[in-house]
């Protein structure tokens, strides 16, 4: 099944060779012999302009990208990485859920970053301090980290 998911990747933006970070990541992510290292794939409208906002507004590190010109890429911040794939795959406004050990302090650096923050960190009755980000397509990140007790 994995492999499926995986050609699907391959294949599923405008035919490019996407084998060599894919390959390695598949190579690292099997190594359980289960499922693991999901990678969530967000519709972009504009490649560049999303990974330099993931990259200069919420901290992320620029990976790859594929294609010529480039329509997937892919962008990283501790052990979360994100694919991106330009006017294919899905629809935007996805959403996502994301841990930090510390989503107050997390909230400081993206507000002086200019991240455009949907909700300030909040208490939540599930057990976490939650906050929202939201990037220029609608794709939200739900970031938050466990209430101390």
């Amino acid at each position: 099944m994995r492999w499926l998911v995986l050609v699907a990747v391959l294949v599923s933006c405008k035919s490019h060779d996407r084998a060599q970070p894919l390959a390695e990541l598949a190579r690292t992510c099997t190594q359980g012999g289960d499922l693991g290292c999901p990678r969530p794939i967000l519709y972009v409208r504009d490649l560049d302009a999303s990974r330099h906002y993931y990259h200069d507004r919420l901290g992320f590190k620029l990976d790859w990208t594929d294609g010529d010109p480039p329509d997937f890429g892919a962008v990283s911040r501790g052990e979360t990485q994100l694919f991106m794939c330009e006017r294919c795959q899905g629809n935007a406004g996805s959403w996502l859920w994301v841990f930090t050990a510390d989503v107050d302090r997390l909230h400081a650096e993206l507000v002086e970053r200019g991240a455009q923050i949907k909700a300030a960190p909040a208490n939540k009755p599930w057990g976490v301090r939650e906050m929202q980000v939201v990037d220029p397509d609608g794709n939200v990140l739900r970031i938050a980290s466990p209430l101390e007790k």
